[in-house]
C-alpha cells in the first residue's frame, strides 16, 4: 500500500471513528437537555431550546468539522470558497428548488401555504442554522474527507448514510423514530433521498455553500 493510500485511509477511519464519537456526545445532549428542563423551565420555550441547541451543535457539529478538515489540511475557506458564488447559487439553488416542488405542488392542490408567515426560534433554525451547521459537517467535513477514500458517489452514499443516523436521536427522544424508520415519505428514506442531492449539489458547485442552499430551500418549502 502507497504512503497516499495509507494517509487517505487513515483519514477515512479517523473520520468514522469521529462520527461515532459525535453521535454518542450528540445523544447526551439530548439526555442533558431533558434532565435540565426539570430545574430549568427557560429551556422548555423556543428561545432557550433554541440556544441550548445552537450551542450544542457548535461544541458537538462543528468544533469536530474543524478538526477533520484541519485532518485531510483543508481549510474552512476552501470549503466555503465564496468567490464561486455562480456555481453554488446556480447547483444550491436548482437541486434545491427541483427538491421543493415535492412540497410546493401538494401544497398549492391542498391550497395551503406556501410560505412561513410568521417568524419563529424553531422557523430560524430549520431555515439558517440547521443548513449551515448539518452541510458543514456533513457535506464540507465528513464527505470532503471520505473522499480521499473513496469516489464521490461512493462518499456521497457514505455520508448520505451517516446523515440518517444523524437525526435518529432527535427522532428517538421526540419519540417519532418508528413512524420516520418506517415512513418513507418524509422519514428514513427521504432524508437519505435529499442528503445525497445536496452532496450533489456541494460537489457540482465545489462549496458546501450548495448543499447548504439546496437544505435551505428544501427546509422552506
Amino acid at each position: 500500500m502507497s504512503r497516499q493510500s495509507s494517509s487517505s485511509a487513515g483519514i477515512a477511519a479517523c473520520t468514522y471513528i469521529t462520527f461515532i464519537v459525535l453521535i454518542i456526545a450528540w445523544i447526551g445532549a439530548w439526555v442533558l437537555k431533558i434532565s435540565l428542563e426539570q430545574s430549568i423551565s427557560w429551556l422548555t420555550t423556543s428561545m432557550g431550546s433554541f440556544f441550548y441547541w445552537v450551542t450544542a451543535k457548535v461544541c458537538i457539529w462543528i468544533v469536530p468539522a474543524v478538526w477533520l478538515l484541519k485532518l485531510s489540511r483543508s481549510s474552512v475557506k476552501e470549503v466555503f470558497n465564496f468567490p464561486n458564488w455562480r456555481a453554488w447559487l446556480a447547483w444550491g439553488g436548482g437541486v434545491g428548488l427541483l427538491i421543493a416542488l415535492t412540497g410546493i405542488i401538494p401544497n398549492y392542490l391542498q391550497g395551503n401555504e406556501l410560505l412561513p408567515t410568521e417568524f419563529s426560534f424553531p422557523l430560524l433554525n430549520v431555515l439558517l442554522v440547521a443548513p449551515a451547521f448539518e452541510e458543514f459537517l456533513m457535506r464540507g467535513a465528513i464527505l470532503r474527507n471520505l473522499q480521499e477514500e473513496y469516489s464521490f458517489w461512493a462518499a456521497n452514499a457514505a455520508t448520505s448514510v451517516m446523515f440518517v443516523i444523524l437525526h435518529i436521536p432527535g427522532w428517538h427522544f421526540m419519540g417519532v423514530l418508528w413512524d420516520n424508520l418506517t415512513n418513507p415519505a418524509g422519514g428514513a428514506l427521504s432524508i437519505f433521498l435529499v442528503s445525497l442531492c445536496f452532496g450533489y449539489a456541494s460537489h457540482r458547485s465545489s462549496s458546501v455553500m450548495g448543499g447548504v442552499l439546496a437544505h435551505c430551500l428544501n427546509n422552506l418549502f
